[in-house]
């Protein structure tokens, strides 16, 4: 008998729903925010077996800019529950590098400098590739 096995580790974004209620920091629009969902998964034959690196982040539908949220909130949000997010849960996502870091590519939608293994910008969440 033989068996091949295919399987595998990927990085996968979702969105869940638009916030209306919620004015941006930056731009103080309220155009709504994007609730998005992101992990990284671990599939056999397709299948996602387990989820880890799990994250919950806003985008701003007028500025672009990201904001990262609780887990626990983003949680109750997805599953249903009417939990409010308010101006203060906001958080700005500021990526940290190290000063030899070299970057290498620009996202086309904000213009910011991030990695070249990105999929997505992790300052607009918008797909760079």
């Amino acid at each position: 008998m033989f068996f091949i096995g295919v399987f595998g580790v990927e990085d996968k974004q979702k969105e869940i729903k638009t916030i209306k209620n919620l004015s941006c920091k930056n731009c103080d629009g309220f155009s709504g925010l994007t609730l998005f969902k992101q992990y990284t998964f671990f599939h056999l034959f397709f299948i996602p077996l387990f989820k880890w690196n799990i994250r919950y982040y806003l985008v701003c539908n007028t500025c672009n800019i990201l904001y990262e949220i609780s887990k626990e909130k983003g949680v109750r949000i997805e599953q249903g529950d009417d939990t409010a997010i308010t101006y203060w849960y906001l958080k700005t996502e500021e990526a940290q590098y190290p000063a030899d870091y070299h970057y290498n590519n620009k996202c086309k939608n904000c213009g910011k400098v991030i990695d070249i293994q990105f999929e997505y910008c992790p300052h607009c969440g918008k797909k760079i590739k």
